[in-house]
């Protein structure tokens, strides 16, 4: 069965616009979105600036930002990947240094049941 289709009505930059939704979740979402787009077009909007003009301007910055944030998220996943790698090999020297102190088969059966 088909989900539930339905319209959801959103302002930007005093027009409104309907968008097909799937949900109240993607409600939620388009509204937020629709809620961004408009503060960054309010930002960027100037006098005499036409609408398709403040469209242009919000859109660069925001791709900006996006590009920004992309940047950062690799430079996070890059710092993790490397403190990951450092403490795998720290926990491998720990165990094989357990493993050279305590001797695998030292023929006493730890078990406590006699064979």
């Amino acid at each position: 069965m088909a989900p539930d289709v339905r319209t959801i009505k959103v302002a930007i930059l005093g027009r409104q616009y309907t968008f097909a939704s799937r949900g109240e979740e993607t409600d939620r979402h388009i509204q937020k979105v629709a809620e961004l787009v408009d503060a960054k077009m309010r930002e960027v909007q100037y006098d005499g600036s036409t609408p398709i003009q403040t469209a242009v301007l919000a859109g660069l910055e925001l791709i900006d930002e996006l590009l920004h944030l992309q940047d950062e998220v690799s430079s996070v996943e890059a710092d993790l990947s490397e403190r990951t790698h450092r403490l795998t090999e720290s926990l491998g020297r720990i165990f094989r240094d357990a493993e050279e102190v305590t001797p695998r088969d030292s023929g006493v059966s730890t078990s406590g049941s006699e064979d």
